[in-house]
């Protein structure tokens, strides 16, 4: 569904997030973008959403250009407006895109949303704008998920209830892509995985494949030897 050819993307001067980055995905799949601070994963992520303008190469959807306009975007930390109430910024959203009444009333249940509202944005902590984010992304359907460090402030309920979304809308034929820090996430979730650092890819694999290479069941410790590798390698 999506490729990215040559992808480099700077901010001017010697600003490099992203070089030269290459790779394919397909419709029905979980795919994985980890890697530390400051290894290019954000800007990746606007690249594809269509929030930066890569310097140089090409993000193809479809084998078109244009960014697709069914894309389901659920940040690592919403920011809504913070002086207006949870059901005035619900309305907004459906406003925004039809919704599917049935899902969206179920996920609104489940979310224990309808508690809350009356109450102004600025007021709810920090997991319940996640759940109001939650409810934004998947209340219809999408050809593509863009999900960043998606359980960050999510009580374990609500965020075993995400990550059965994901998996529900990879079934259902949509690509999912999703960064984060929480590798057992990754080796549970992901198809692929790519790790990014210093702006280049490093591994493109599956868990599964990438544990068999390296005679491991653990992600983190395979992981762990891949990076000393790669530093002793380094010049």
């Amino acid at each position: 569904m999506i490729e990215v050819k040559n992808l480099t993307i700077s901010y001017g001067g010697n600003s490099v997030a992203v070089k030269d980055v290459n790779f394919q995905t397909e419709s029905g799949m979980i795919l994985s973008i980890i890697g530390p601070n400051g290894s290019g994963k954000s800007s990746l992520i606007k690249g594809i959403l269509g929030l930066v303008r890569p310097s140089t190469g090409q993000i193809l959807f479809q084998s078109k250009m244009e960014t697709p306009h069914t894309i389901g975007y659920m940040p690592q930390t919403p920011r809504f407006p913070t002086n207006i109430k949870v059901k005035e910024l619900i309305s907004f959203f459906k406003k925004l895109e039809p919704v599917e009444e049935k899902r969206f009333q179920t996920l609104l249940s489940i979310l224990e949303l309808d508690n809350h509202m009356d109450k102004k944005i600025g007021s709810l902590s920090g997991g319940t704008k996640q759940k109001i984010s939650i409810l934004q992304c998947f209340s219809s359907k999408k050809d593509l998920y863009v999900i960043d460090e998606p359980t960050a402030s999510l009580d374990p309920y609500i965020s075993h209830l995400l990550k059965s979304l994901l998996v529900e809308k990879k079934k259902e034929g949509s690509l999912v892509i999703f960064s984060t820090h929480i590798l057992a996430e990754l080796q549970e979730l992901a198809d692929r995985f790519l790790l990014l650092s210093e702006g280049s890819i490093l591994i493109d694999d599956s868990p599964e494949n990438f544990l068999k290479k390296n005679n491991k069941t653990d992600l983190d410790q395979a992981l762990m030897n891949f990076w000393n590798e790669e530093y002793k390698t380094k010049p």
